[in-house]
């Protein structure tokens, strides 16, 4: 028996890991891929945002935020070690020690580093292993059933799945969607790659007056770019009109209308080997609506799709953005980026209104600065709510939402702790799911070691063990 099992080394997983075998456990961390941290790595999202306030995405704000230290920073711990070295491999743009309020970074090199602090912590990476049942004892959760029959005991089980997969089998309580459609949930995407673009001329065509930005934006663009540094180019909406009006732009799955104006597709270099390169850029663009990404047969469906709409994408900025005309899909993401499907039910359900007023908890586990990033449900039609935290503040993330009722010797991290529709919008994003997994795993740790149940943890505790391995509270 280990004590702790985490399922899914993703984002929160890895980071719970972590966190519980440096708390003095010992840890079998299951992940079904071939690497770890999800959606950072397989998933091409090399964006971590909110450790830090993150301000209203206008264009001017968008343009730097992969190079600004504006705002508070609150979140350090495991997410600011990563940072800190990825920056030594020269994996990730800024400076040891502090974040930008997006900062952007090797995948490859991630994979790299997010292993080799697992391993050097203790914990026991199990790859292609996936989860298929939970050992329960009437409402106790003892551990978990892998493929092939295998069986992994534990004091104390972290599901960091996304999908609250474990907890579902457990017996869990959720929430998914709205009312009784599962499927009423943020669109899908796959972050892809571009290559051979020559990006001195779209810049050109940004510092034009065919797209309206204004002069702050234009002039924020030019000096990044002058000075080699990371950047992020807004949507380019008229572009986008001029090509669907000719029928050259592609209609996402299962979305029965185009808005140009709201279906946006932003524009960025990557960062590779210490320094940007101008000639790849990477984009995210929503690519799949209303599938519910716990049936595996939509899920599928939906998959096959959004590649073919990567080919697509491809070949509309090839016709119509200028630095363009020779480029070609260099890479497609093979982990699907899902924004929502279940939300566990803790002992408390954090709301959008507790983001947005920035509130403070007496248990809380950590801060989180995330901007409210809620996409159309319906196909695209209207823009994608964002919304800041009022006021420049933080809010902070209470430990009652890492708790699914019901359960015992559970706990869950990531996209899918107890949070409502909106206040998953912020919650859910990199940082914050680092938070919740640093969290959960010393958790679980504490728990296993006093042979108790999270649930009848003293919170007190918890915070000073989390305070001891850099966190901010």
């Amino acid at each position: 028996m280990t004590d702790v099992v985490v399922v899914g080394g993703g984002t929160s997983g890895f980071a719970a890991a972590i966190a519980a075998a440096r708390a003095g456990a010992s840890v079998k961390l299951l992940e079904q891929t071939s690497y770890l941290g999800g959606t950072m790595t397989g998933g091409l999202v090399p964006g971590m945002v909110s450790l830090r306030h993150q301000p209203w995405r206008d264009p001017e704000t968008l343009a730097a935020m992969e190079t600004s230290y504006e705002g508070e920073q609150v979140v350090y711990g495991i997410a600011q070690e990563l940072i800190d070295r990825l920056i030594q491999a020269n994996g990730a743009y800024g400076h040891q020690g502090k974040a930008t309020i997006r900062i952007i970074f090797d995948p490859e090199i991630a994979k790299s580093v997010i292993d080799q602090m697992a391993r050097e912590a203790g914990v026991e990476v199990c790859y292609s292993t996936k989860v298929t049942g939970a050992l329960t004892d009437a409402n106790t959760i003892r551990g978990v059933r892998c493929d092939y029959g295998t069986e992994v005991k534990a004091k104390a089980v972290i599901d960091a799945t996304g999908d609250g997969h474990v907890a579902w089998l457990a017996g869990a309580p959720y929430e998914q969607g709205q009312g009784n459609d599962a499927t009423y949930v943020q669109p899908m995407s796959l972050y892809f790659l571009l290559g051979g673009v020559k990006l001195s001329q779209t810049i050109e065509y940004v510092l034009g007056d065919s797209e309206g930005f204004t002069d702050a934006y234009k002039e924020t663009i030019q000096c990044l770019f002058d000075q080699k540094k990371p950047l992020t180019i807004s949507s380019l909406p008229r572009l986008r009109e001029i090509a669907m009006e000719a029928g050259d732009y592609p209609l996402p799955y299962g979305s029965t209308s185009l808005n140009p104006r709201a279906h946006s597709s932003i524009i960025r270099p990557i960062f590779r080997s210490g320094r940007t390169h101008y000639d790849i850029t990477m984009h995210n663009v929503d690519m799949a609506f209303r599938v519910d990404a716990t049936n595996s047969t939509d899920l599928s469906i939906a998959i096959g799709s959004m590649r073919d709409y990567a080919v697509k994408m491809a070949a509309f900025f090839r016709k119509y953005v200028p630095g363009y005309e020779d480029s070609y899909l260099l890479q497609v993401s093979d982990h699907v980026g899902v924004r929502e499907t279940r939300r566990i039910v803790g002992e408390y359900v954090l709301t959008g209104d507790d983001v947005l007023n920035a509130r403070t908890f007496n248990d809380s586990i950590g801060y989180c600065g995330a901007t409210i990033d809620v996409h159309d449900v319906q196909g695209g039609e209207k823009p994608t709510r964002m919304d800041a935290i009022r006021g420049g503040k933080l809010y902070q993330v209470p430990y009652r939402i890492i708790l699914p009722k019901i359960i015992d010797g559970l706990l869950v991290a990531g996209r899918c702790v107890s949070a409502d529709r909106v206040a998953c919008g912020s919650v859910r994003q990199q940082a914050g799911c680092m938070v919740t997994g640093q969290a959960a795993g010393v958790a679980a740790a504490i728990s296993a070691r006093r042979a108790i149940t999270p649930r009848a943890l003293d919170v007190s505790e918890l915070q000073s063990a989390l305070i001891s391995q850099g966190a901010h509270v």
